[in-house]
């Protein structure tokens, strides 16, 4: 069990994080900011009803969860989180906060099942953990230009873990086999393509919005781009508020037209 953290990140609004107490960046700051404040995940004609249906795959400590949960207390969500020390924190939050309606799973998800895939945690940066680590050059490199080389290794030091990944199409055969899925956000820092792979044509017919922060490396917000365009969605991106534009994050908005 990992010793967790609680922090007050707005007035009467604590969260549990897996955070060293000496850590030179509090990173949960940042997403309650993201994700309370901007409310980056509410734009481009993202809407959500009171009976939604949303699957958050890369989960983290449950932000993302706790804020759909305060917009629309009867949604039902589908959290993945791999990483053992975040989803503790992820599982205590939604306890301490009361989100009765969000099934946990600990795996990450992939393009075909795998039994036992290493992972990257990053006890001071935990948003950052990743199952490619060699992906993360461009951020070790703003630390170390911003706070110095010997930053670098105390925020971005990593630990080895072990997950199971599984395939997206194969688990809403037990959440929600049928119907729509109103929402699908992914944050998995680097593995977004795999997570969409993992997902059936008919599937992919049923969800009807989706919200995906691509870090743009290799062409992938292209291929991103080019898998929303043959399901049929409507895209727009933008940069990523807040973070620095040499990391090449974007935010993706994919709807499709409702029906009238």
């Amino acid at each position: 069990m990992t010793d967790l953290e609680s922090v007050q990140v707005a007035d009467g609004f604590s969260v549990s994080v897996p955070q060293p107490k000496d850590a030179l960046f509090s990173e949960i700051h940042f997403i309650y900011h993201e994700v309370f404040v901007e409310r980056d995940y509410l734009k481009h004609g993202i809407r959500l009803s009171d009976s939604a249906r949303i699957v958050d795959v890369g989960a983290n400590v449950g932000m993302f969860s706790l804020f759909v949960m305060q917009e629309c207390p009867g949604a039902r969500i589908l959290a993945f989180e791999p990483i053992p020390a975040i989803h503790q924190a992820l599982l205590e939050n939604l306890d301490s906060h009361g989100a009765k309606d969000v099934q946990v799973v600990r795996a990450a998800l992939g393009r075909r099942p795998e039994e036992r895939v290493r992972f990257t945690y990053y006890p001071g940066l935990p948003g950052n953990s990743t199952r490619y680590p060699e992906q993360k050059k461009l951020n070790k490199e703003l630390i170390a230009e911003q706070m110095g080389h010997e930053a670098v290794d105390r925020i971005m030091g990593g630990v080895e873990v072990e997950a199971e990944v599984r395939r997206l199409s194969d688990e809403l055969r037990d959440w929600a086999p049928e119907g729509p899925i109103d929402l699908l956000k992914i944050d998995v820092e680097g593995a977004e393509l795999e997570v969409m792979e993992g997902l059936d044509t008919a599937d992919w017919q049923r969800v009807r919005q989706c919200v995906i922060e691509v870090q743009d490396l290799d062409g992938r917000l292209d291929a991103v781009l080019g898998v929303l365009d043959a399901q049929g969605f409507t895209v727009t991106t933008e940069s990523a508020v807040n973070i620095p534009e040499v990391l090449r994050a974007s935010m993706v908005y994919a709807t499709r037209e409702r029906a009238h």
